[in-house]
């Protein structure tokens, strides 16, 4: 099905998952850093994200 849509046309979802008890300064940062990759990033607490 993809085969016939162009590659910036197809959409994926990406889920980051980071370690427990990571420390939120350094987990606003792994959102950040998210955000250079798409403009669609949402933080899934305590300690993950979804990026579209």
């Amino acid at each position: 099905m993809t085969a016939d849509v162009p590659a910036r046309q197809r959409s994926a979802v990406m889920h980051v998952r980071c370690q427990d008890r990571l420390p939120e300064e350094t987990y606003r940062q792994v959102l950040e850093l998210l955000a250079e990759l798409s403009p669609v990033v949402q933080a899934l607490p305590p300690a993950a994200a979804l990026v579209g």
